[in-house]
Formats: structure tokens, sequence, C-alpha cells
């Protein structure tokens, strides 16, 4: 059976890397204070991960235990509950009718594990449903990496054609974003001056992120 061919990489030094880094004196403690600030940020993501659980069980514990307790008051039931502890802090929980992607089938072995309030087996189909959702691959426009205007109105006449048939709207719509060619990126430094370039970012900026760097111990 044939393996698919790798290739040796060599190991990233990363000391070497970042010792050839240049380094620039910014004025003030603006460095000092930002790395200080994701430091806390890094700490807070580590409590806050921890504690979730623990508030969204008594978050839907509440609000479940309540719409129970009144699901024959339309108005009587809620989202939404406010948790307190000791200190007197206060959280609110809400829960929403919006539904994350679950797994259908195991949704199908719950229901049939399920009973109703009378006893009867719970009929999934009464429940749950499929709906279409739609895709377009927009590389279908493409010829020879190149827009093809010609094979767009073909496209595009013939969804609105069928539209037509069924009396509906053409549930196509497409848009264009405009994106710097591959070979921009290195180019640009040979074919534009440094306020040239400053200029293109501002009109069509590339990504930039910041992350704090800390002096390893020795």
């Amino acid at each position: 059976m044939a393996k698919l061919t790798s290739i040796n990489l060599p190991d990233a030094d990363t000391k070497k890397a970042r010792n050839n880094i240049i380094e620039i004196r910014v004025e003030g403690d603006a460095v000092t204070r930002f790395n200080e600030a994701r430091d806390q940020m890094a700490k807070a993501e580590t409590v806050i991960t921890e504690l979730r659980p623990t508030l969204i069980e008594a978050g839907l514990d509440a609000v479940f235990n309540h719409n129970a307790e009144h699901r024959a008051e339309a108005k009587g039931l809620i989202a939404s509950v406010n948790l307190t502890d000791e200190e007197g802090e206060i959280v609110q929980f809400s829960w929403s009718k919006k539904y994350l992607k679950f797994d259908p089938a195991q949704a199908n072995e719950e229901f049939n594990r399920l009973r109703t309030l009378d006893g009867k087996k719970a009929n999934i189909n009464d429940y749950v449903g499929y709906e279409p959702v739609a895709s377009f691959d927009g590389k279908v426009f493409m010829v020879d990496g190149k827009f093809s205007q010609k094979r767009y109105d073909a496209i595009m006449e013939a969804m609105t054609t069928v539209a037509a048939e069924l009396g509906v709207d053409n549930p196509l719509s497409c848009g264009k974003v405009a994106k710097p060619k591959p070979e921009f990126h290195e180019k640009r430094w040979q074919v534009f001056d440094v306020e040239a370039n400053l200029a293109l970012q501002t009109v069509m900026p590339a990504s930039t992120s910041l992350e704090p760097i800390r002096p390893e111990a020795e």
C-alpha cells in the first residue's frame, strides 16, 4: 500500500530566531503595561474556564426548575436568572432559544429513552426536524485564477430562470471582496517606498497582533 511521502524539516530554533529580532525602544511604560494587562487577561481566562461550568449548571437548574413549575403559565416562563453568592456579587445567567449544532443520532437515542409526562414514548419527529442548509462554492466563477463574468452571468441566469418557474426569488446572492494578489506581500517592497507602503497599510491593512514575550529564567 502506498504511503504518503513526507519531508524533513529542520527544528525551529526559537531562541536564535528571537535573538535576531531587532529591538526598538518605545518611550514610556506602554510595553510593560501591555504585558502586565495580557498577564491579567490570561489569569482571568483560567478562572473563567474553571468557574463557568459551575455557574452554567446552577443557572440551568434554576431556569429549568422554574419553567417546569410554571409550565401551565405562558407568561411565567423565564430565560434568565441572577446568580449571587455570599460575597453579594451577581452574574446573570441567560438561556437562549438558539440551539447549537448537535448529533442527530444522539438526540434520536435520547428521545427513544424519554417518556412524556403522561408516560408515553416521545416521538423525536414531534420536536426535531431537518432544515436545508445551502452552501455555494464561488470558485465556479473562476477560470485560470481569474473571475469570469461570462460564467457568472450564465449561472445567475440559470438560477433566475429556475426561481421564476418556481415562483420564488433567486435564492443566490453573491458579493465580492477585494484581496491582494499572492505576490503582493513580497513585491510591494520592490515597488513602493516606506511612505507609500504605510499608506497602503491604511487602505489595505494586513492583520497585526501583540503577544507578550518574557525573558527566559536563568
